[in-house]
């Protein structure tokens, strides 16, 4: 299995890609100034103003915005949730950035219009530099180990957490059971119309329990010695999350709560474990990896 890397690193090499397109942008595009007022009309108009305006945008360059316009946009999204709970200054720095770089792409004009192409690049290369500063507090100096959430049918699939290792490439890992998973499960044992499937899920929920042998589920228990498996009990706050997710859709719960479990530990690689297609589409929109889970 290739190695997985942590949101800051994925998010840095998104925004390079940003970075890249907008210098495309920059290179097509045109700064003018206003003409300055004959000195020596008889009746002269004094205009105050931004001495600098960005020219008209052609088709081509309408199609490179549009571009940026999708990509920095829904990169921003991703970023702006790691910082929701940061201090007064920081979200004061991280709106200037972003109205910055916004301004940028839609080449508006007015008092911070720069006076070249090559001076608005400058101005670009400096709010990429602070974002990626920002992405830099959030890394931590050790490697951290895979934090694998597993959806409810992976767990049907395959209930020996242990047995994970084969679809992360490394035997050293934290599991999550998250709320919304208990919740089917315990719908599925309770109303699935196939006895032999309810007997199933009942094994799969009566060894989760039988963990709890081990010690507290809030706090992790350790099987094998290297796999570490703990129950959250928050549902996700949908006030504080990607704003396409519908709170009640089960599978964007399953994408929320991920996101909160990757907010508070942005170093770690959380990797959601689903064999589920439209789950796995909806992963990969909200930059989530995943994995299938392995055989029985």
């Amino acid at each position: 299995m290739p190695k997985i890397d942590s949101l800051t690193v994925r998010l840095k090499e998104q925004l390079l890609v940003i970075e890249n397109q907008m210098l495309e942008l920059l290179d097509a595009s045109t700064i003018e100034q206003f003409q300055a007022d004959d000195p020596f009309d008889e009746d002269p108009v004094v205009f105050i103003g931004p001495r600098h305006y960005w020219a008209e945008t052609d088709e081509s360059q309408k199609r490179l915005q549009l571009k940026l316009r999708r990509s920095y946009f829904f990169w921003f999204e991703q970023f702006q949730l790691l910082f929701c709970e940061s201090s007064q200054e920081l979200q004061k720095q991280i709106a200037t950035t972003h109205t910055a770089i916004t301004d940028l792409i839609e080449q508006k004009s007015g008092w911070s219009t720069p006076s070249t192409v090559e001076e608005a690049k400058l101005v670009l290369k400096e709010k990429i530099q602070t974002y990626g500063q920002l992405l830099q507090l959030l890394e931590a100096p050790d490697q951290a180990k895979p934090v694998l959430v597993p959806d409810t049918n992976a767990l049907i699939t395959c209930p020996d957490v242990s047995h994970y290792a084969t679809a992360v490439g490394q035997a050293e890992y934290a599991v999550v059971i998250i709320p919304t998973v208990l919740a089917e499960l315990d719908k599925l044992k309770r109303d699935h119309r196939d006895i032999d499937f309810r007997k199933k899920v009942d094994s799969v929920i009566r060894r989760l329990k039988g963990l709890r042998q081990q010690g507290s589920m809030l706090q992790g228990v350790t099987i094998n010695k290297t796999v570490t498996v703990r129950m959250i009990a928050p549902e996700p706050n949908f006030s504080e999350t990607l704003s396409w997710l519908d709170p009640t859709n089960n599978d964007d719960r399953i994408i929320a709560t991920v996101l909160e479990l990757q907010r508070e530990e942005p170093s770690n690689t959380v990797v959601l474990v689903t064999s589920d297609i439209n789950l796995q589409n909806k992963a990969e929109m909200a930059n989530i990896p995943y994995v299938e889970p392995p055989a029985p």
